[in-house]
């Protein structure tokens, strides 16, 4: 008697789409350049968005560059490697909270890297990061309903939130103000006041043009006696 047994299938590296065409699986190759994209385009954004007092125009210039390449990076992982390509409607919200993601991540690392340099900067720019990067998130996940923005995992990144304001605005307000503030007392970088010199033409009661008296070579000037 022969026994049937059904065979596993056999693995492939391709899978249909949403019109029946087999697309081939992402390489590691491509999902390196896919990642590389993504961290690059958000640590430019972090270096960008913290320095950005000391040299507007470059830092101006970097940050767009670094949104670029985090959309660039967006539009291979969602669009070139995701196994459904979405539709319209979905593609132009996932670009734009995409980029509202790198913002918030580079503003959360810019911050924090950046903290000694720009203490009250930083202090503003992580906590808004930390929001602006969970509703980001939120927005783009094909998963994501906005009912997770204020669930309890939600209220979990409020908290973190406010305790790393909190932290970090007390650090910052150290760093900053540690000197003091008596009353009476000098800044010590205030030069001290330069001794007053009598005029030139009246340094003790002899004018400036009136020659010296001349020494008899006695050991006495030349006052009559």
């Amino acid at each position: 008697m022969t026994t049937l047994t059904a065979s596993a299938p056999e693995r492939t590296d391709e899978h249909a789409d949403d019109t029946g065409r087999k697309r081939r699986e992402p390489t590691l190759y491509s999902r390196y350049v896919g990642a590389m994209l993504y961290f690059m385009g958000a640590a430019l954004i972090a270096g960008a968005v913290v320095h950005h007092p000391l040299d507007p125009p470059l830092y101006t210039a970097i940050c767009v560059v670094g949104a670029l390449v985090f959309l660039l990076g967006t539009i291979v992982n969602e669009f070139w490697l995701a196994p459904e390509r979405p539709v319209l409607s979905r593609a132009v919200s996932l670009v734009a909270f995409s980029l509202l993601l790198s913002f918030g991540v580079g503003m959360v690392g810019g911050g924090i890297q950046h903290f000694t340099q720009f203490p009250e900067r930083s202090a503003a720019m992580t906590p808004i990061g930390l929001l602006m990067s969970w509703a980001a998130f939120v927005a783009k996940d094909p998963q994501g309903r906005w009912k997770h923005v204020v669930s309890l995992f939600g209220a979990g990144v409020v908290a973190v939130t406010a305790l790393t304001w909190l932290g970090m605005s007390a650090l910052a307000d150290h760093m900053e103000g540690g000197h003091s503030h008596g009353i009476g007392s000098e800044p010590a970088d205030e030069p001290a006041p330069a001794e007053q010199q009598p005029p030139a033409g009246q340094q003790g009661d002899r004018p400036a043009d009136e020659p010296a008296p001349a020494d008899s070579g006695d050991g006495h000037t030349g006052h009559a006696h």
